[in-house]
């Protein structure tokens, strides 16, 4: 299904982000049950089960408009330039986010962790990063919305020679309003970080470009699982050596 009416297209997409990571909430707290005492702190069941339930709703999403799950990026075209632009990332990333933590634990701590570093904790949480987050995430993100929004929005935002999609770049917003916390009843605001805001925007401009790229979703998928274990491993290492 082409949708190429553009309210149509943003209001199912929107629709989606909102109501698809809230039921996802809802089945992982059902599921709660059958894992007995597994995580007592709370840190990494709870939310790995939550994405596998976002991804499992997502791709039935997909099937119900289009059943060929290739089309919506579950695929290995274009490896190669996946496989390029996650080297590169990797490379300059590693570099510019080390950095900036250094500088930032000498001036104003960036430690947000709130948990106790056990062992188990700090592998449940970082192979939730490491496997689990992106993984689940941009086949919603950068699979479902920005294919359901080509058709309507076909242009482009070139900078130089980069090329951002006007899907790509909705996407992105919708991402970073993903990341805002809030409550239905009452209706309020439980959470927003502007710093974190800035950096998913940024970053859900980088993946739709890498989606556009290459239509597949591996480059999102590796980028995005390392860059947020890349992030919690050092603020996990900020705190010990703060200890």
């Amino acid at each position: 299904m082409r949708l190429k009416s553009r309210p149509l297209a943003i209001l199912i997409t929107f629709l989606a982000i909102l109501i698809i990571p809230r039921v996802a909430g809802q089945l992982a707290t059902l599921s709660g049950a059958w894992f007995g005492d597994i995580d007592p702190d709370g840190v990494y069941l709870w939310i790995s089960v939550h994405h596998v339930w976002q991804l499992i709703i997502t791709i039935a999403l997909m099937l119900i408009f289009n059943w060929h799950l290739g089309a919506w990026g579950f695929n290995l075209d274009n490896r190669e330039t996946s496989l390029r632009h996650l080297k590169l990332f990797v490379l300059y990333a590693t570099g510019f986010f080390v950095i900036q933590d250094l500088v930032l634990y000498f001036v104003a701590s960036p430690v947000w962790i709130d948990f106790p570093l056990t062992l188990e904790n700090v592998l449940g949480y970082l192979g939730f990063q490491l496997l689990l987050s992106g993984t689940c995430e941009e086949p919603l993100f950068r699979g479902f919305v920005m294919i359901m929004l080509y058709p309507g929005f076909t242009g482009s935002l070139n900078i130089k020679s980069v090329e951002i999609p006007h899907s790509g770049l909705i996407a992105a917003i919708f991402f970073t309003l993903a990341h805002i916390g809030f409550s239905v009843w009452p209706l309020d605001i439980t959470r927003i970080h502007p710093p974190q805001l800035v950096l998913s925007f940024v970053m859900g401009i980088i993946y739709a470009i890498m989606f556009h790229r290459t239509r597949s979703l591996l480059a999102p998928v590796l980028v995005h699982n390392y860059l947020n274990f890349l992030l919690v491993g050092l603020n996990m290492l900020w705190v010990v050596l703060g200890q």
